[in-house]
């Protein structure tokens, strides 16, 4: 160990969420619906309302090769206000998994926008899933990021599942 001659404090990131969320589906195509309150993300997408013109979204998918076909997001203040974009891998920008965990990031700016969505207040989120079968897989780590390349992947100031921890030496 080395001794620096004093304290100095050092921030930790901590996932508030360390288990992923079990999705047994019944059918071939199938959803999550969040109306948690996700807060204002109007940074992210660089809007106040309406269409985005900035923001990546992400989520974690564990299933085998090719059994979900597709993932699209709707997010928004409500279930009449909201922002439609289908997910595609970060590389190489097309759709289609592997066997074990898939990164699926959703390009806010080239989403559809139905309503008016206020990015001020953004409480309503859903994801849909189409499979081949009836699936079970596993989904963690739903972030937003500035930009249009990752939704925070594990890096800077994730908005919905993120925190920091000091800890002093």
């Amino acid at each position: 160990m080395v001794d620096f001659g004093g304290s100095y404090s050092i921030p930790k990131p901590i996932m508030s969420g360390v288990k992923s969320l079990k999705v047994t589906a019944s059918t071939s195509t199938f959803s999550i619906t969040s109306t948690q309150t996700f807060g204002d993300l109007s940074a992210y997408t660089t809007v106040a309302s309406g269409q985005p013109t900035s923001g990546t979204v992400g989520l974690w998918i564990f299933c085998a090769a090719g059994e979900v076909t597709s993932a699209t997001l709707r997010i928004g203040s409500s279930a009449s206000d909201y922002a439609e974009v289908a997910g595609v891998m970060p590389y190489p920008g097309t759709y289609s998994t592997v066997d074990g965990w898939n990164y699926v990031v959703f390009r806010l700016k080239n989403s559809t926008v139905t309503g008016t969505p206020s990015w001020a207040a953004v409480d309503y989120a859903k994801i849909t899933f189409t499979s081949g079968t009836t699936p079970v897989l596993n989904v963690d780590y739903f972030t937003i990021g500035y930009g249009d390349v990752i939704g925070l992947n594990g890096l800077g100031d994730g908005h919905t599942i993120y925190s920091t921890e000091t800890e002093t030496f």
